[in-house]
């Protein structure tokens, strides 16, 4: 994975820079501020900063949050993938299934036709049994 490391500025830039204050050069020529003016100089180039850091903090806490993501995302993908072969196993066994049924259903009238023909054969049986027992007890009794 790779991270990008965003570094804080190597100067803070003055106050009048980030906000656009003064004639710009003018200000950068001055030999020397003031004390008010030196302190309120120093108090801006903290504040800026601060918020510099804080601003390379969220956006070190947004990269990893990304970054998170993008492994999820992976996971969810490997996931899809599985369950995309589950899915195609499952539908090939539906068709063998479909496949076994139509042979067996076909077996099935197989086996009643040879049932309907033996009937036939056992009712000629149970005709010639049903002649002879006549035949013996007219003649025999």
């Amino acid at each position: 994975a790779m991270t990008r490391q965003i570094g804080a500025p190597a100067a803070a830039p003055t106050a009048s820079q980030l906000f656009g204050a003064g004639g710009g050069g003018a200000q950068e020529a001055a030999p020397l501020l003031g004390g008010a003016q030196q302190s309120q100089a120093l108090v801006a180039r903290d504040q800026t900063s601060q918020y510099l850091q804080s601003r390379h903090e969220a956006v070190q806490q947004v990269e990893s949050t990304i970054h998170e993501l993008g492994g999820i995302f992976q996971q969810l993908a490997t996931v899809v993938a599985e369950q995309g072969e589950v899915a195609i196993r499952i539908d090939d066994n539906i068709d063998d299934t479909l496949t076994n049924v139509d042979n067996a259903q076909g077996q099935l009238l197989k086996y009643l036709d040879r049932v309907q023909s033996n009937r036939w054969l056992i009712l000629k049986i149970f005709g010639i049994l049903m002649l002879f027992t006549a035949l013996f007890v007219v003649f025999v009794a």
